[in-house]
């Protein structure tokens, strides 16, 4: 059933957390779509704007002002009035090039003529020339890439953009349009449906092409932008960090809950495993207490001042073992809530550890125990609690006792450096699985066997070592194998 629930649970994080990222990540694509198509719109604004400028520039630069001396007759002339002003306009056409040359002549005033052309000549348009001649020569010219490119590159760096680009070129021949019965003809220029090159642009790719930009019917131009994801990345990293931080945030709550039930869950087997350890420990002393006074009172027991002591010894010694149980419960709590306070004070570690194995002696040969104790180096003495680190060395020894298998076989050994004493207690016992070996410090905590009762305790020996060592200011760490036996080592400054 917990297993079922534990599998229900992981299921719906990990749902969570999958569509979490399934929404984080169609936001961070929506909005990198967003940024490509800004830029491509930027670039085909600012590459345009290039385009004509140029344009402009080299229309301009073809009007050209002459003298009167050096024209010519035409090949045929026209006249126009504009603005009820009268002027002559003048088109030759030479035949041996391709070129169309149109003379304009002024006669000194503003008239329409002038007005018109104004915009398109920077001499014009600034009022240096009021008058005269001028030259305007059409060529099918082109525009140099590398200009282009140039001015392209200012323009970029002006709107702070900084990619690598490639400017693209396409020319073709107008498609003649026949006008009139005398057979003259007009030249189309090809729409967009009849433009059969254009670049497709794909919003993940690396590469992105602005749309073909005209120069004059036959020349047009585009730009290839490349390696700009970059840049991309950057201008969307507010919203990548947010989505990071939301992901991890939300993954550490989850954790953080998952972890608190299943701290939950170990607490409550914990629990039940304490309650029947504890009803185990407390019955048998009850109904040992219970035997021995319902026998001094319906077998005449009190006629027998030999036999009532012997029942009354009993029943002394089961409550003491409930007093001591009771104390050892009340302590543990009292060292959960204030921790363990002592008065420091010099202590000789060696002449404790000889102290609780001569108190001991009795208990090892009952059990036929084969126990060494060897000690290494000069000067044990350390500030400390003499109560607390024995009890700490008489709860490890009876530990390995409790837990060996056939003779017991007990090494302690301690070691005495410059700034630290190190105890070792090794024992050939069944062992602790790695799994358990950080939890036999947990308070309550045994190590499951099967049935709970073949070993009494209550799981609060190493807890209570634990709390001591740390109080000294030192640490214990354990190392054990599953057969063969567990070594504890427990290190104090001095």
């Amino acid at each position: 059933m917990k297993g079922s629930k534990n599998t229900a649970t992981l299921a719906l994080i990990a749902s969570s957390i999958i569509l979490l990222m399934a929404l984080q990540i169609f936001w961070i694509t929506n909005s990198y779509e967003k940024a490509y198509f800004n830029l491509r719109r930027e670039t085909n604004e600012l590459f345009r704007s290039t385009i004509m400028a140029l344009r402009d520039s080299l229309l301009i630069k073809s009007f050209e002002e002459v003298p009167r001396d050096t024209l010519h007759e035409p090949s045929f002339t026209f006249s126009s009035r504009l603005d009820s002003t009268k002027n002559r306009s003048r088109v030759r056409m030479n035949q041996s090039v391709s070129q169309i040359q149109v003379y304009i002549s002024s006669d000194g005033r503003k008239d329409s003529i002038q007005t018109i052309l104004r915009p398109l000549s920077k001499q014009m348009h600034e009022g240096k020339i009021s008058g005269g001649n001028f030259l305007f020569r059409m060529r099918a010219d082109s525009l140099s890439a590398d200009s282009i490119g140039y001015y392209f590159s200012k323009a970029l760096k002006q709107a702070e953009i900084s990619i690598p680009f490639e400017i693209k070129h396409s020319s073709f021949i107008p498609t003649p349009v026949p006008v009139g019965k005398g057979g003259s003809a007009l030249f189309r220029p090809p729409g967009d449906d009849l433009i059969d090159d254009q670049f497709e642009s794909r919003v993940f790719s690396n590469t992105m092409y602005s749309d073909w930009t005209r120069f004059d019917p036959v020349h047009r131009y585009a730009v290839m932008l490349s390696d700009f994801r970059p840049l991309l990345l950057f201008e969307i990293a507010p919203q990548i960090l947010f989505s990071l931080f939301l992901t991890l945030l939300t993954s550490a709550a989850f954790v953080v809950m998952y972890r608190s039930m299943r701290t939950q869950q170990r607490l409550m087997e914990l629990k039940n495993d304490f309650i029947s350890n504890i009803t185990h420990e407390l019955k048998t002393p009850v109904t040992t207490v219970g035997v021995a006074l319902e026998a001094l009172k319906n077998f005449s027991g009190l006629d027998n001042p030999t036999l009532t002591k012997e029942y009354l010894d009993i029943a002394q010694n089961e409550l003491n073992r409930l007093n001591i149980l009771t104390d050892k419960i009340l302590k543990t709590s009292s060292f959960e809530n204030n921790g363990i306070e002592y008065n420091a004070e010099p202590v000789d570690l060696d002449k404790i550890v000889e102290q609780v194995l001569d108190s001991m002696k009795l208990v090892f040969e009952k059990h036929d125990v084969k126990i060494s104790y060897e000690k290494e180096g000069t000067g044990f003495q350390l500030l400390g609690s003499v109560v607390h680190l024995t009890s700490v060395i008489y709860n490890l020894l009876d530990n390995a006792l409790k837990y060996s298998r056939g003779i017991p076989e007990i090494q302690v050994h301690l070691l005495s450096t410059s700034d630290h004493l190190v105890l070792t207690i090794h024992d050939h016992g069944i062992g602790i699985s790695p799994e358990y070996q950080k939890k036999v410090f947990e308070k309550f905590f045994r190590v499951p066997t099967g049935d709970v009762h073949t070993i009494k305790g209550y799981g609060l020996g190493l807890s209570y070592v634990q709390s001591v060592v740390k109080s000294h200011k030192g640490f214990i760490d354990i190392k054990s194998k599953l057969g063969t036996g567990s070594t504890f080592i427990i290190t104090l400054p001095k």
